[in-house]
């Protein structure tokens, strides 16, 4: 285990705050997209592709081929993402690239006959470009949009820290390293409430989402 080195408590305030942010803009987009587009997933490609497998087995293709959307779209935004790293270093411009994806897809969300066509692909590879786009927080590498990872990391190292540590310091995790999967997790789950608080009480619950977006954009560096 490659252990990450301590960050002092002001930086690390300031990178659990921003992971706060991206995680909560994700799990509001995720339910609102669920939602929309007849409960399929902006970004948790593992339920995707299980209902994918489904949909096939079952020859309803025509619950296959939105799902294929989600998947196709969420694919090319990595790909964009990728190849564009270098302008995509500047966190502010990952952040409003979502911003705008995210405006546009408030806009068509009014009409129901768009939501899979035009909404759910703008969602997906909105998140997309966040998960290639901002994967480190206070020296860890994170997926915000992998929730079960995200689990998983977190159990590991708060048991090889604290329930059952090591004996060599050299492979006692960090407190970032237990602290950063934990709190994307739990924020992940309160992002996930929340939209479905806001999708059945507000008129677009996109807004939010979006909201936090152009704050994380003109905070970023």
């Amino acid at each position: 285990m490659t252990v990450v080195a301590p960050v002092a408590a002001p930086r690390l305030v300031r990178e659990l705050t921003h992971l706060i942010g991206i995680t909560l803009a994700c799990g509001i987009t995720e339910v609102v997209c669920y939602h929309d587009a007849a409960h399929i997933y902006a970004a948790i490609m593992t339920g995707n592709t299980v209902q994918l497998g489904w949909a096939i087995a079952d020859g309803d293709l025509a619950r296959a081929l939105p799902i294929m959307i989600a998947l196709g779209s969420f694919f090319v935004g990595c790909i964009i993402a990728s190849i564009f790293r270098g302008q995509f270093k500047s966190l502010r411009r990952v952040y409003w690239s979502m911003a705008l994806l995210l405006a546009v897809a408030a806009l068509v969300r009014s009409n129901a006959s768009l939501r899979l066509p035009v909404e759910l692909p703008l969602l997906a590879f909105a998140l997309a470009l966040q998960g290639e786009g901002v994967s480190q927080f206070a020296g860890v590498n994170l997926q915000t949009v992998v929730v079960t990872n995200n689990l998983v990391k977190f159990a590991k190292t708060l048991t090889a820290r604290y329930i059952n540590p090591s004996s060599d310091v050299s492979k006692v995790p960090s407190r970032e390293e237990v602290l950063v999967p934990g709190v994307c997790w739990i924020t992940f789950g309160i992002g996930a409430g929340l939209g479905g608080w806001l999708t059945l009480h507000s008129m677009n619950p996109l807004i939010a989402p979006l909201g936090i977006l152009l704050c994380l954009g003109i905070r970023a560096d």
